[in-house]
């Protein structure tokens, strides 16, 4: 919630601050009970600002999967189908029992996150002198590897019909998909 509400206005937030449902107030107080040795006023706000950053980066990819998850779905009627079935059916009177009766929906945000991951390419730094990668290719010297997640979630070498919007494509989980070509949230 935003901590503002009909119940609780504008002028009433500013004189006495959030309601304590507010996310930001919760970060702010966790941070403020973060009493360790050593542990000065300004590391507390960078500690804060990381948590406030980090929470509205999550909100907005999860916006972002939602909403190409919800595009995918509308453009394909047997997906969608299907969908709609299966959470019909489905036990949601706890996580567990919805993590056991919503596989289809679960293959649904898979296939989604391989279409559009959460990042765009990935960075890694080779720690060694003169690495060598599997094809061969040697980097002399140390340095860092760029790579495209979606380059890599699109690739015919690793994807049969990687343009497809395939859910079916998980129903065996990972077993089926290559290792290290799915990559949806490295960084």
């Amino acid at each position: 919630s935003s901590g503002i509400n009909a119940e609780y206005g504008i002028e009433e937030y500013h004189t006495k601050g959030p309601l304590p449902d507010d996310i930001i107030h919760h970060v702010i107080t966790a941070n403020e009970l973060y009493d360790e040795a050593g542990v000065t006023a300004t590391d507390r706000i960078t500690y804060m600002t990381d948590d406030v950053v980090t929470i509205f980066l999550v909100i907005d990819n999860m916006a972002k999967t939602l909403a190409n998850m919800l595009v995918r779905v509308m453009r394909e009627p047997r997906v969608y189908e299907k969908m709609v079935a299966e959470i019909r059916e489905a036990e949601l009177d706890s996580l567990q029992s919805m993590d056991k009766s919503l596989r289809y929906t679960e293959m649904v945000i898979l296939e989604t996150l391989r279409l559009h991951p959460t990042l765009m390419r990935g960075i890694r730094t080779t720690k060694h002198e003169n690495t060598e990668l599997n094809n061969g290719l040697v980097i002399k010297g140390t340095g860092m590897i760029f790579f495209g997640h979606l380059v890599l979630h699109r690739s015919s070498k690793y994807w049969k019909d990687p343009y497809e919007f395939q859910p079916e494509r998980w129903e065996n989980g990972s077993k089926d998909i290559t290792p290290f070509t799915y990559l949806p949230f490295v960084a």
